[in-house]
């Protein structure tokens, strides 16, 4: 099932369901059923059914464990496949994922666009890492690193999803680090760009222009230091006036809060969204799945701030809102590296510590030592 989920058992045996923390279904958190079952080797498995709201129940969800328990009976393992395809095995991810209510739109029109022509007929067990790298190396030429770096994580993780359904018996090729042979685009995307106030505010102003949404969204992250992907998960109920928070979906997948000033929680407040909706909505008023409107890189390419830059680290993007939040608070000098580790929400300090040379005073202080020695020893000969 892949990460730890809290279930809650049914009054059926071995029927399961877990509450959404995003989805709602007749005003109340979405239930997603999953059953548990054995098999012949007393090895457990869960097996994600679907949705409350898709129109699964615990009824229809206990005929599904039936039917898994009676394919084992006859000596069939569900779904067990030798042969498994690069395409079968997305396809029963895909399956998977939207049981689960999660967005992969973006993961499978990359797949189509970029992997789909080289892989999706291929049984996994002939895929090579000779195939691999050479697919990586063509990408590479078109693409930035992360965006290849995206398009094998992908890969990979619709084999191991393959692999934990028993749906293929193998071992997985795009698996990198030390038991796999195949290596992973280097990805560099720490940016060192952030805005001066002059830029942000020039910026701000020309979106305000071309797209108000994208202006509110760009001011959210600038004031509070929300990612992209967190601020697409707000919705009407996650705005608490009373004492300015706003809760969202962090890029771990739990559920965190940050407190935000009032004009911002005003501005939020006035898309008068219902408590199931999202703040920010794609045109069809649906939730954003591509990521920030082509606004924002034509504003960017308007004011000229990434003319003549190549290198991705300083350049201007929506990212770049984060990067300069946690920059001005320390250049403030009003803030200890753990106090801005705990506004950014960092797992580690180590995270952080690339903000520590724009606190002042934090290294050219100690440059003042070397001088202060050679004086010293200066001093010392003249006497």
């Amino acid at each position: 099932m892949g990460g730890k989920r809290n279930f809650i058992k049914t009054r059926y045996r071995g029927v399961y369901y877990r509450e959404s923390l995003t989805r709602q279904h007749a005003g109340k958190p979405d239930h997603c059923f999953v059953v548990w079952f054995a098999d012949q080797q007393g090895k457990g498995h869960w097996h994600t059914v679907g949705w409350l709201s898709d129109g699964i129940t615990e009824k229809s969800a206990l005929g599904k464990r039936q039917e898994l328990i009676q394919q084992l009976a006859l000596g069939n393992t569900p779904g067990k496949q030798i042969k498994l395809t690069v395409g079968e095995a997305v396809k029963a991810y895909e399956e998977w994922a939207r049981a689960e209510g999660k967005s992969i739109d973006k993961e499978l029109s990359r797949y189509d666009k970029h992997l789909r022509h080289a892989l999706h007929s291929l049984r996994i067990e002939i895929v090579t890492g000779a195939i691999l790298t050479q697919l990586k190396s063509r990408l590479l030429v078109e693409l930035a690193p992360g965006s290849v770096h995206h398009c094998f994580a992908f890969i990979r993780r619709a084999i191991n999803h393959a692999i934990s359904e028993g749906l293929y018996r193998g071992e997985n090729p795009v698996a990198s680090g030390k038991s796999g042979k195949f290596k992973m685009p280097q990805v560099q995307n720490c940016g060192e760009r952030f805005f001066t106030p002059e830029e942000a505010n020039l910026l701000l102003a020309e979106l305000k222009c071309r797209s108000p949404q994208v202006h509110d969204m760009s001011l959210l992250s600038l004031k509070t230091g929300l990612r992209a992907t967190e601020i697409f998960s707000i919705r009407g109920q996650d705005v608490r006036k009373a004492t300015k928070e706003i809760f969202f979906t962090a890029k771990n997948g739990r559920r965190q809060s940050v407190h935000a000033p009032g004009d911002i929680i005003d501005i939020l407040l006035a898309y008068k969204r219902k408590p199931g909706e999202f703040i920010f909505q794609a045109t069809n008023g649906g939730p954003l799945l591509w990521g920030i409107s082509d606004s924002f890189t034509r504003a960017v390419d308007k004011l000229k701030f990434n003319e003549g830059i190549s290198d991705r680290r300083n350049r201007v993007w929506f990212h770049t809102w984060r990067h300069t939040f946690a920059s001005w608070l320390a250049q403030s000098g009003k803030m200890t590296l753990h106090e801005i580790k705990e506004m950014l929400r960092h797992e580690r300090i180590e995270m952080t510590e690339r903000y520590s040379h724009l606190i002042p005073g934090h290294q050219a202080s100690r440059l003042d030592i070397i001088d202060d020695t050679l004086k010293m020893g200066r001093k010392a000969d003249e006497e």
